[in-house]
This record gives C-alpha cells, sequence and structure tokens, in this order.
C-alpha cells in the first residue's frame, strides 16, 4: 500500500510507537495512582513516621513517572526534529549538506522541556513523602528542586533563542522569497 502522506514517510514507525508507549505508560501509571489513592486506609500514616502510605506510593510511582519521561526525552526531541524536517519541505536541499538548525533547536527545546516537567513532577509526587521529614524547613526541598530545575530551563532557553535567528530567516524567505541574489 502507497501512502503519500509526507509527514508519515518521516517518522521512524519504531520511534514513533516507542515513544508513544512511553507516554502512555506514564500516563496509565498517573490513572493508576488516582485509583490507588482513593482506596480506603491508603491514607493512613505509616507506623512511627509523619509519612502516609498514599504519599508513598504517590513517591514510588512519581519516580517511575519522571524516570519514564527523562527515557522518553530523546525519542520525543527526535519526533520533534523529525516533524520541523518535514514541515519544511522548501529546504530539503539545504538539509542535505548539513543539519537544519531550526529542527535541530525544536528538538533541543523539547528535550529540555520534558527534563523539566519530569523535574516539576518529582517535586510534587515526592512532596508528601519527604515535606513531613522536613520538620520546618521544607523551604530547603524548594530550594533544591529550583536548583535543579534552573539547570533544563537555561538549556531550553537557550535553545529557543538559538532558533529565533534561523526561523526568523526561514519565516521572511517563506513569505517575502529569498534576499536578492541568492
Amino acid at each position: 500500500m502507497t501512502d503519500d502522506n509526507p509527514t508519515r514517510s518521516t517518522f521512524d514507525h519504531g520511534t514513533v510507537r516507542s515513544a508513544s508507549r512511553l507516554i502512555l505508560t506514564a500516563l496509565s501509571l498517573v490513572v493508576l495512582l488516582y485509583l490507588l489513592t482513593v482506596l480506603p486506609g491508603i491514607d493512613r500514616v505509616i507506623p512511627n513516621t509523619p509519612v502516609t502510605i498514599a504519599a508513598l506510593v504517590t513517591a514510588i510511582v512519581t519516580v517511575v513517572v519522571a524516570g519514564l519521561l527523562i527515557y522518553a526525552a530523546p525519542k520525543l526531541a527526535t519526533l520533534a526534529r523529525l516533524a520541523v524536517e518535514g514541515s519544511w519541505s522548501s529546504s530539503a536541499a539545504g538539509r542535505d549538506a548539513k543539519r537544519d538548525p531550526v529542527a535541530e533547536n525544536a528538538a533541543g527545546i523539547v528535550y529540555w522541556l520534558v527534563a523539566l516537567a519530569a523535574v516539576v513532577v518529582t517535586h510534587r509526587g515526592l512532596a508528601g513523602a519527604v515535606t513531613p521529614l522536613l520538620d520546618g524547613a521544607v523551604w530547603v526541598y524548594d530550594a533544591a528542586f529550583l536548583l535543579v530545575s534552573l539547570v533544563p530551563l537555561v538549556f531550553a532557553v537557550a535553545r529557543l533563542a538559538a532558533a529565533v535567528d534561523p526561523l526568523s530567516t526561514r519565516i521572511a524567505d517563506r513569505v517575502a522569497g529569498p534576499p536578492d541574489g541568492e
């Protein structure tokens, strides 16, 4: 069967399948976590600790979901790069000689935003199990995650800044045509 859809031929079946499997697994774990938190007795405190069973279960699922996000980040970045490369079909000739800077920066942005999402998910998911143990020093927990979250945020912003010039040139070429002499 022949499919003339250029978007379909752009994506590698294995990469799409793997990335979608990881995302669907993460979403399934979130639904499972919700179902676990409505079970009777899940809100009981673990003996000799200020932590509830629900907080412990949430922490475990959170670590798994964050791990899946980190594992999926390169695959999602690849899909983003392929999607951007496929969407600018008129620049295909320039892509053969070197990598497309717009596509590469888009992939980097997706990668670092997924990493940032993993940090945010981890912060929220571990809070119920960690903050009761910190007594009055909850600010240390928040400050640590703030510092960790700055790393992917800085990289995402750097990739975004690097994408502005080539993307604006590409838009100008598409709308107004290439400058005279090219």
